[in-house]
C-alpha cells in the first residue's frame, strides 16, 4: 500500500506540467524595458502609428521566443475597436529603434518609478537586525563593542539603501524580489552550513547566511531591473520558493523515510527552494500573475495541506512516511486550486491579504467552537478539533473569495453597462468646430451606445 501511494504521488507530480497551458504575456515595447503601454499622450510624442486614426493605446505581447502580437486599441465611429498585428523579431527591433530615436531626438525623459522604495528600505533595515547580530558575533568583541557593531549595522541598513536609491528606479517588482530573496537567502545559508558541516554552536554559522542574504538582495534587485519583473511575478517567485523548500523535503521523506540524513534534508530544502522559484517564474510568465495572486496561491496551498493533516489525525494514521506523502498530495491539489483561482481573477495586494485573513478568521472561529464543543470530551474526541478548525478556515476563505469575485463582477457590470451615453459641451466651441472640419473622426456633442 505504501509503495503504491508513493508511485501514485510521483506520477501525479510528473503530470502537473501538462496542466499548464501557454498564454501570451505582455512585454515592454521599448528596448530599455520601460514602456509597457503606449497611450495617447506618448503616441503624440513618438508618432509611432500615424496611420491609425482615433488611436487609444498599444500593447505588446510575446507568443514564442521570436513571434509577437502588437495590440492596438482605437476609436472608429465612436466605437472602441481592437486590432492585432503579428510581429517578427526583426519588425520588433525596427519598432524599438524608432522608439529609441524618437525618445533621444525629442529629449523625452520617462518618469522615474520609485513606488517600491519604501518597501525596499524597510526590508533591508529589518534584515540588518540579523546582519548586526552576525557581525557582532563574528567580531568576538566585548559586550559594549558588540552592541555598538550591532546598532551601527542596523542603522546602516537604512541609510545605505536610502542614499543609493535616491535617484534610481525602484519598482514594487524590484523591491519585493530583492527583500524576498534576502529573506530566502538566510534559509539557504543555513542549509549550506549544514552541508558544509558548520556547527550551529560556532560564530562561523552566521557567515554564509549573511553572504547569501546580501547576495539575494543585490541579485534580486538587478535581476528584476534587467528583466522588468512585475510585482505579481516577484511575489510568485518568492512565495513559491518558500513553499518549494518543505514541499521537496516532504517528497524526499516520502521516498526515503526515517533514513534521511541531515545532508539530505538540507539538500531537499535547498533544491526545493530553487525549484519553487523556477516554478514561480514559469507560472507568472504563463498566467500573468497580478500583485495578490501569489498570496492566494500560497493560502490555498497551505490550507489544503492543513486540511489533509487534520483528516489524517481523524483517521489516526500512524505511519509518518505515508502521512507526509498524503500531505504532499494535499499541498499539490491546493496549489492547483490556487493557480486555477488566480487564472480568472486578478487579485490586488489587499484582496490577497483579505483572503489570508479570511482563512485565519475562520480558523479562529473554528477554534472557539471547538473549545466550547469539546470542553468535556475525552482524548479520543480531541482528534476532531484540527478538522473543525481547518474546515472553518476553508469556509472563511471561500466566503471571502466569493465576496471579492462578486465585488469585481459588480464593478465590471457598472463600468461596462449595456446603455452608455456621453455629453461633450466643448464640441460646440469654435476651436473644436474648426478642428472637426479636418478630422475624419469628429468630436461629437452627444453620443449614445448600446451593447447587444
Amino acid at each position: 500500500m505504501q509503495k503504491k501511494l508513493i508511485y501514485f504521488v510521483l506520477v501525479f507530480l510528473l503530470t502537473i506540467p501538462f496542466f499548464l497551458y501557454s498564454q501570451e504575456r505582455q512585454i515592454p515595447i521599448d528596448s530599455t524595458n520601460n514602456i509597457f503601454i503606449v497611450d495617447i499622450e506618448l503616441e503624440k510624442l513618438l508618432n509611432l502609428f500615424p496611420e491609425i486614426n482615433g488611436f487609444n493605446e498599444a500593447k505588446l505581447f510575446q507568443k514564442t521566443d521570436s513571434s509577437y502580437i502588437l495590440e492596438i486599441i482605437y476609436y472608429e465611429r465612436n466605437n472602441l475597436m481592437r486590432k492585432q498585428l503579428n510581429y517578427s523579431q526583426s519588425q520588433l527591433n525596427s519598432l524599438r529603434k524608432k522608439i529609441a530615436f524618437q525618445l533621444a531626438h525629442n529629449n523625452i525623459k520617462l518618469n522615474l518609478n520609485q513606488d517600491g522604495r519604501v518597501y525596499l528600505i524597510t526590508g533591508t533595515t529589518l534584515l540588518s537586525i540579523y546582519y548586526g547580530i552576525s557581525l557582532a558575533s563574528i567580531s568576538n568583541a566585548n559586550a559594549n563593542v558588540s552592541g555598538a557593531i550591532d546598532l551601527f549595522t542596523i542603522g546602516a541598513g537604512f541609510f545605505v539603501p536610502f542614499y543609493l536609491t535616491k535617484n534610481i528606479e525602484v519598482t514594487y517588482g524590484m523591491s519585493n524580489l530583492a527583500v524576498g530573496s534576502g529573506a530566502v537567502g538566510l534559509g539557504i545559508g543555513y542549509c549550506l552550513n549544514d552541508l558544509a558541516h558548520i556547527s550551529f554552536e560556532l560564530n562561523d554559522q552566521y557567515i554564509l547566511p549573511t553572504l547569501t542574504s546580501v547576495s539575494g538582495i543585490l541579485g534580486g534587485y538587478y535581476y528584476a531591473k534587467e528583466n522588468k519583473i512585475t510585482e505579481g511575478k516577484a511575489n510568485a517567485i518568492v512565495d513559491m520558493s518558500l513553499l518549494g523548500a518543505p514541499y521537496l523535503a516532504g517528497i524526499s521523506y516520502t521516498l526515503i523515510g526515517d533514513n534521511m540524513t541531515n545532508n539530505q534534508i538540507s539538500g531537499s530544502f535547498l533544491l526545493g527552494s530553487m525549484g519553487g522559484a523556477l516554478l514561480g517564474n514559469t507560472l507568472s510568465n504563463k498566467y500573468d500573475y497580478a500583485p495578490g495572486d501569489a498570496e492566494v496561491f500560497s493560502t490555498s496551498t497551505l490550507l489544503a495541506t492543513a486540511e489533509t493533516a487534520a483528516l489524517l489525525a481523524v483517521l489516526k494514521t500512524q505511519d509518518a512516511q505515508t502521512a507526509v506523502g498524503i500531505m504532499v498530495l494535499g499541498a499539490t491539489f491546493g496549489g492547483l486550486r490556487g493557480n486555477y483561482l488566480v487564472s480568472d481573477v486578478n487579485f490586488s495586494d489587499a484582496q490577497g491579504n483579505y483572503l489570508a485573513l479570511g482563512a485565519l478568521g475562520g480558523g479562529l472561529i473554528g477554534t472557539g467552537i471547538s473549545l466550547i464543543a469539546f470542553q468535556h470530551s475525552n482524548d479520543n474526541d480531541v482528534r476532531f478539533i484540527p478538522l473543525i478548525v481547518t474546515l472553518a478556515a476553508e469556509l472563511g476563505f471561500d466566503i471571502t473569495y466569493n465576496s471579492i469575485v462578486k465585488s469585481n463582477m459588480f464593478k465590471e457590470s457598472n463600468s461596462t453597462g449595456k446603455l452608455d451615453f456621453n455629453f461633450n459641451p466643448l464640441a460646440l466651441t469654435n476651436n473644436v468646430r474648426e478642428t472637426n472640419k479636418y478630422l475624419q473622426n469628429q468630436i461629437p456633442f452627444f453620443n449614445i451606445s448600446y451593447q447587444w
